[in-house]
């Protein structure tokens, strides 16, 4: 059995969390089988320059998981609020051959057909049908060493660029538990605009439960990044 890194073992715990907390239904869960192929993250690392010409920045490394896939899709109920998330992460790897082709359509305007080809698929929700994914992009043209910009694609609202780099995603989503429209927080937006209510109704719930629900997490950050987009 291979041994679990220490950011695989963050994900395992929450996973762990969802399924062991009064109130939370888990309605789907991954927990994928390590892919020995690849290697730890320097090995990783390598062979997407190899395939892919793209040397990704070595602190991402501290980020990577080796599961061939890890997903939940859960519902949470505490007093009279409900709640519900999902998140399906991929590995590096396989994300550089997760293309955004599924965006592109005729109508799109020439710039955002030009973003979609960029976007390399990391997370998605495909059990809520929410329309919803994240992505790394990655230019088409690529010199030197990237930290690629990730964008949040909301079939409602298109894509939005996210002032997060990878690993402070995924660092992100361990503390959100995937709860739909968390990324939001991170993107240049007014939650008190005209059809972002409910986005705004669920991370208020998120943060008023959460502290309770799953107590060993530190939410000022989120908190903070709420109240300055309301």
């Amino acid at each position: 059995m291979a041994r679990y890194t220490e950011q695989e073992l963050r994900y395992l715990r929450l996973l762990d969390e969802l399924q062991e907390t009064g109130g939370v239904d888990v309605r789907y869960e991954e927990r994928g089988d390590i892919e020995e192929l690849t290697g730890e993250a320097p090995e990783a690392f390598d062979l997407i320059e190899e395939w892919q010409g793209v040397r990704l920045a070595p602190e991402l490394q501290r980020a990577f998981l080796r599961f061939d896939g890890v997903s939940s899709h859960w519902t949470l109920t505490k007093g009279g609020s409900t709640l519900s998330g999902e998140f399906s992460l991929r590995h590096l790897p396989a994300t550089l051959f997760a293309t955004g082709e599924t965006l592109i359509h005729d109508d799109l305007p020439a710039d955002v057909r030009a973003l979609y080809e960029e976007f390399r698929v990391f997370d998605e929700q495909p059990r809520t049908g929410a329309g919803t994914l994240a992505a790394m992009r990655v230019p088409s043209v690529v010199t030197g060493t990237i930290s690629p910009e990730i964008w949040y694609y909301d079939s409602s609202d298109g894509a939005l660029l996210l002032d997060v780099d990878y690993a402070q995603y995924l660092d992100a989503l361990v503390v959100t538990k995937g709860t739909i429209g968390w990324q939001y927080l991170y993107a240049d937006v007014d939650l008190g605009e005209s059809g972002l209510g409910s986005v705004a109704d669920d991370l208020r719930t998120m943060l008023d439960v959460f502290p309770d629900v799953f107590p060993g997490h530190d939410y000022s950050d989120l908190r903070a990044r709420l109240e300055a987009r309301l």
